[in-house]
């Protein structure tokens, strides 16, 4: 009986065992952590207290602004923040999918189930009616509207609109700023307010029998209604023409699904269609600077046609997308509504591209597949200048990815080499501009002079004198940008802008110095500048204020500091609202800048960042993260989260006792692997000389790019202990001659001039691809590599990582893969994102510190 006592005793401390052994797996997400309570549980603490935090908007009067606080369980809270006191939060509300400010304190709220709330911000104030919420905000006024599917404010904050969904029969209420109704509409589908807050909306009327009768559109002037036009064809949507004296109507034939034009004059309110020939699903309407004269942009969807069986792929095809994209047929035309007259640009020009210059003479054209050959991204234009009056067409010049013009189509701009190219349109003169370190180029509204971004200074550069001066004060080692301005796309996928600014209104301007993190921001009107926010530590961003610029707002935060948000009126500012208060550990981070030297000489930079609780008496291990230039980030504050799409946190690592190091990369003419490899190199040999880092317990990690750059170090390198590679090329050999499903086209472009830099192709220099190859040298891994992907990714390919993965197996090295069958690039579910970065803390951990706790690493 004992002894069967004592089998009983033994069997079940050993299914207890067992038991215990397999507890981690039993976890949900988190399968891979490590269980320690000591090690993890203030991560996880800290992670889930950690937030985000986003400038919204900033009221007229620059007494409140508005922030959205975003936690990692997807939960935001908007708070609205006197911009006086310190830390004081007047309102809180979650679920809020827009915000507008009214006059005298008033706030008007979207709640994301379709409620609108409108109240009075302040305090409490004797002989007022106050309420008060469950987080103690106090307010007035408040009032409550349901089933409101938009709002908008009009008559700077003076007046609101309400617009409800169907179940209200799509109801249109205008109210005053004190919440009392002015007008109210019903069965609104769809309503326009134009610059001077004119109200047009269309109603859809019906008959005794409930059956559409009719759409029509009236002009609303405070009470009084006027109808201005009528049809049986629903209206989808307004709109007020360029010139400003005309309402364009989209209307939809429900019998062709094509879609109609009319244009409806504002002064007698005669309409005139556009010609019903015209057959288009879509249209865009731009002015050309010619009164009643207007720009369309029509779209076709082509009908879809089963595809032949076998698919014939020529040799000389240029538009591989076709085959896997909806095509459409673009026609571009002017249009003069009055008279009636409709000319066909295209056919007109002999140009199937034709870009408008506000302008009614000049038009860019082009052929868009005339220069395609798969070798760049975006292919390089063969550039035209088409002349209507003359029906002449003069070829400009090859030109890139980048062009800007004026306002009203007297010039073009665009870079080549070490200058900038100013053509004039008239006459054809190319004047050339000495780049020298200016870029981001607005023409001024009077077409007489460029205002570029750059280095020191914001420039001037005189069209006429041919020579430049500065508009602000020169400050050597900063870069100058405005901050806003015009710019208007001319072309898609392509930096095609008509930039224009206002130089006799008042513009913002940026100015930074990134490696000694100070930024700041003048004011600048009429070539005169003003202090707005002197020069600050750590990075600046996010900048509101208000329309008298007598307030503004921005976030500030540095490597250990976490965002903050600084109200700064008359050159002094203070600080409103701490964000993450309870990371009180990152005060005393630290971080090296690390300076060594890249290939052909390159001068390079890396950021090393500290253990938290560093002791320099103790040893710690290192990882290193490699993609591309990484020093710009210098002034960032690190959040620690687990919801990370690349698995990688640098504050997590430092939090768990290791050194980050975030090392420079440039390139030379042996390659991306090797020049990756000649940098990292020069990286470790110059931040090893501070001795707190133990040699033997590095990692190196990368995704992506920074992913291959990994694969091929770890064929190269006995530097580190081991490697973690994410979404990876492995062979570029077999990726240059494949065909990429994200940008459905052959892969030729981002090994030649994109990211790859190889500049050749592969048959002009097989030995260049080659060397910089990590499957060729699989065999001479020597650390320990875990591998992963999302089965999802379009972009990298996720067989790639298997085939990596093969190769080692083959070779009988040390190697896990991680596929993850719903994610893509990177991590898209948020259980994949907290996976990740579990993973690959275990993997360092396991390999960099010994702790061999991780189940899945060791397999036991």
């Amino acid at each position: 009986m004992k002894t069967a006592c004592r089998l009983a005793k033994i069997l079940i401390t050993l299914l207890l065992l067992y038991l215990l052994k397999w507890l981690p797996v039993l976890l949900p997400l988190f399968s891979a952590q490590d269980l320690k309570v000591k090690d993890i549980h203030p991560l996880q603490k800290l992670g889930s207290e950690s937030h985000e935090i986003q400038l919204l908007k900033i009221s007229a009067d620059g007494n409140w602004l508005a922030v959205k606080k975003i936690m990692d369980s997807g939960q935001d809270t908007l708070m609205i923040l006197r911009t006086d006191v310190p830390e004081s939060i007047a309102l809180k509300r979650t679920n809020i999918s827009e915000l507008q400010f009214l006059i005298n304190n008033r706030v008007l709220l979207l709640h994301k189930e379709g409620k609108a709330e409108y109240l009075s911000l302040g305090e409490k104030k004797k002989g007022k009616a106050q309420e008060k919420d469950s987080e103690g905000n106090i307010f007035a006024n408040r009032k409550i509207f349901n089933q409101i599917k938009k709002i908008e404010v009009l008559k700077n904050g003076k007046e609101f609109l309400l617009w409800s969904d169907s179940s209200q029969t799509n109801s249109l209420v205008w109210y005053s700023a004190n919440g009392h109704p002015i007008q109210v509409l019903e069965h609104i589908m769809t309503y326009l307010l134009d610059r001077n807050f004119e109200l047009y909306a269309v109603q859809k009327e019906r008959n005794e029998d409930k059956k559409v009768k009719q759409y029509s559109i009236f002009k609303f002037s405070g009470s009084a209604k006027r109808l201005l036009y009528q049809t049986n064809r629903p209206i989808e949507s307004i709109y007020t023409a360029p010139d400003g004296e005309s309402l364009i109507s989209f209307e939809k034939d429900l019998t062709t699904g094509y879609m109609k034009m009319v244009s409806i004059s504002l002064k007698d309110f005669k309409s005139y269609p556009l010609d019903e020939s015209l057959l288009f699903h879509h249209i865009t309407v731009k002015s050309i600077g010619k009164e009643k004269l207007f720009f369309l942009h029509t779209i076709k969807n082509k009908t879809e046609t089963k595809k032949s069986s076998p698919e014939i792929w020529y040799g000389d095809d240029k538009n591989l997308e076709e085959k896997f994209l909806p095509q459409f047929q673009e026609t571009y035309y002017l249009w003069e509504p009055e008279s009636g007259q409709l000319e066909n640009l295209n056919g007109s020009s002999g140009f199937q591209k034709i870009i408008p210059l506000h302008n009614h003479r000049y038009f860019l054209a082009f052929k868009p597949l005339e220069l395609k050959d798969y070798t760049q991204k975006t292919p390089s234009l063969l550039i035209s200048v088409y002349d209507r009056i003359s029906n002449i067409s003069v070829k400009v010049d090859t030109i890139g990815t980048e062009l800007y013009t004026s306002a009203k189509g007297e010039y073009l701009l665009y870079p080549e080499n070490k200058y900038w190219k100013l053509y004039r349109i008239s006459d054809g003169k190319t004047i050339l501009i000495s780049k020298n370190g200016v870029e981001q180029p607005y023409f001024t509204n009077d077409g007489k002079g460029i205002v570029f971004g750059g280095n020191d200074a914001l420039w001037y550069y005189d069209i006429r004198k041919e020579s430049f001066k500065t508009l602000t004060a020169t400050t050597k080692g900063y870069i100058f940008r405005i901050m806003e301005s015009k710019r208007e796309s001319l072309l898609a996928n392509y930096n095609f802008y008509r930039s224009v600014i206002d130089d006799k209104a008042q513009l913002i301007v940026e100015y930074r110095n990134e490696m000694n993190n100070r930024f700041g921001y003048e004011r600048l009107h009429v070539n005169k500048s003003y202090t707005a926010i002197p020069p600050t530590d750590g990075r600046m961003s996010s900048l509101l204020y208000n329309p008298s610029f007598s307030t503004f707002a921005y976030l500030q935060e540095n490597y250990n500091m976490p965002p903050r948000v600084v109200i700064t009126k008359d050159n002094k500012s203070k600080v409103i609202y701490q964000s993450n208060q309870g990371d009180t550990k990152i005060s005393e981070a630290r971080m090296d800048v690390i300076e060594y030297i890249g290939p052909e000489n390159t001068p390079l930079k890396g950021l090393l960042y500290y253990p938290i609780d560093f002791n320099p008496s103790m040893n710690y291990p290192m990882v290193a993260h490699i993609y591309e230039t990484q020093h710009h980030l210098s002034s960032q504050y690190w959040r620690p989260t687990y919801k990370n799409s690349l698995g990688f946190n640098v504050r997590l690592l430092q939090e768990k006792g290791y050194f980050v190091f975030l090392p420079d990369i440039a390139y030379g003419s042996e390659g991306p692997g090797i020049s990756a490899l000649y940098s990292v190199e020069s990286a470790m040999k110059a931040v090893l000389k501070n001795t707190s880092i133990n040699p033997l317990k590095i990692g190196l990690i990368g995704q992506s790019f920074g992913g291959y750059q990994a694969n091929f170090i770890a064929t190269r390198s006995d530097l580190f202990t081991t490697y973690i590679s994410g979404a990876a090329n492995a062979d570029v050999v077999h990726v240059y001659h494949t065909f990429n499903e994200n940008y459905h086209m052959p892969e030729f472009w981002r090994y030649e001039s994109g990211q790859y830099r190889m500049g050749k192709s592969f048959s002009q220099n097989k030995e260049l691809y080659f060397r910089n190859n990590p499957l060729y040298r699989a065999d001479r891994v020597t650390s320990p590599i875990l591998l992963w992907c999302g089965m999802q990714d379009k972009n990298v390919n996720w067989e790639e990582t298997r085939t990596f993965y093969n190769a080692l197996k083959r070779n009988k090295k040390n190697v896990i893969a991680l596929f993850y069958p719903n994610d893509g690039h990177s991590m898209w579910q948020e259980a994949s994102k907290t996976d990740l970065t579990y993973k690959i803390l275990d993997w360092f951990d396991f390999y960099l510190r010994d702790h061999k706790t991780a189940i899945w690493v060791n397999n036991k």
